[in-house]
């Protein structure tokens, strides 16, 4: 007699559907004639659905696409990207990938605790892990198969929205206006490029005391190394204290004005383009509820950069090129 599947109950059956369509049509399962004994959710993950799916008593992640996310993800490069970091052993190991959805089967990591806000905030010993990983794969010589331009995803982002004709966040022109600023800046002083995560949330961090993961690369491209840095920061709402910690880490030195400020942009940019994705949610089809104020409270604080001076002294400094000086504050 087969045992039976235990399923959590919040799972639909559409997306019990799928996992199991999934699995069926996978080699790697259906030469062993593997079969599902467990299915759980997993938590994070605004874009997609994702659960721990036990199969022969071995364990793996699913993630299930989200709905009108081909839209503007890249999946082809996904999957190339991805499975880079997955050689070096930054990402899970892929076991599947279909680049024309966007689903995919990786090892579920064994003994592992997905990190949240409170682990960055008060264990210095994840900032310098968290640093370490970073510099890794910044530096790892590899090439991401595209390029991550927070500038024109924002652009692209704006455009969807006006095709669809979907409302944004009051104040949107002075937003605008800054991105204009940043992209005048970059014509003159244009960021080096690294392979980068881009969507470095501290649920995309997974400890098991023996390597430290970053996982879900589905925004990976090429892009300021910074980008990353201030993407954790924002997420783990860093205090500045923090992020020089972060940066000293990252640098092995004591960092220059000229290096906090690129973090400073960066930042801006990170919640200026997420304001823009949050509000495409809305517009293919997702919750109003859950994402209007999540874009929102990214709109407010990309503003209070805006509003406190420091996004246009970071612009000034970075214009002048005063990259030898050490940040007063910072040593």
């Amino acid at each position: 007699m087969d045992e039976k599947v235990i399923i959590d109950s919040s799972i639909s059956l559409e997306h019990i559907g799928k996992i199991y369509s999934m699995i069926n049509e996978i080699p790697f399962f259906t030469e062993k004639n593997a079969r599902i004994n467990r299915i759980e959710t997993l938590p994070g993950g605004l874009t997609n659905y994702n659960f721990k799916v036990t199969i022969d008593d071995v364990t793996y992640a699913v993630r299930v696409a989200g709905p009108g996310t081909t839209e503007y993800l890249n999946r082809p490069a996904e999957k190339h990207n991805a499975q880079i970091m997955s050689d070096i052993g930054i990402n899970a190991p892929i076991i599947y990938y279909n680049d024309k959805t966007g689903d995919q089967v990786c090892k579920y990591i064994d003994n592992s605790i997905t990190l949240h806000i409170p682990d960055f905030q008060k264990e210095e010993k994840y900032l310098q892990k968290a640093a370490k990983v970073f510099y890794k794969y910044h530096h790892c010589g590899k090439e991401f198969m595209t390029r991550f331009d927070p500038l024109k995803e924002a652009e692209t982002y704006n455009k969807l929205l006006i095709e669809k004709k979907f409302e944004f966040y009051d104040g949107a022109e002075k937003m605008r206006e800054k991105l204009e600023d940043i992209k005048q800046l970059f014509k003159v002083r244009p960021p080096e490029l690294a392979p980068c995560h881009n969507d470095p949330l501290c649920e995309n961090w997974l400890d098991d005391n023996k390597n430290f993961y970053l996982i879900d690369w589905e925004y990976a491209g090429m892009n300021d190394p910074m980008f990353d840095l201030g993407a954790l920061s924002l997420e783990a709402e860093l205090t500045e204290e923090q992020e020089r910690f972060l940066l000293r880490e990252y640098y092995g030195e004591d960092i220059t004005e000229e290096q906090y400020a690129q973090l400073v942009i960066n930042k801006f940019l990170c919640d200026a383009l997420w304001s823009f994705w949050a509000v495409l949610q809305i517009a293919t089809g997702k919750s109003r509820d859950e994402y209007w104020p999540y874009g929102l409270n990214r709109f407010n604080r990309a503003f209070k950069l805006i509003n406190n001076g420091s996004l246009d002294k970071s612009i000034e400094i970075l214009k002048n090129g005063s990259s030898n000086s050490k940040c007063a504050s910072c040593g």
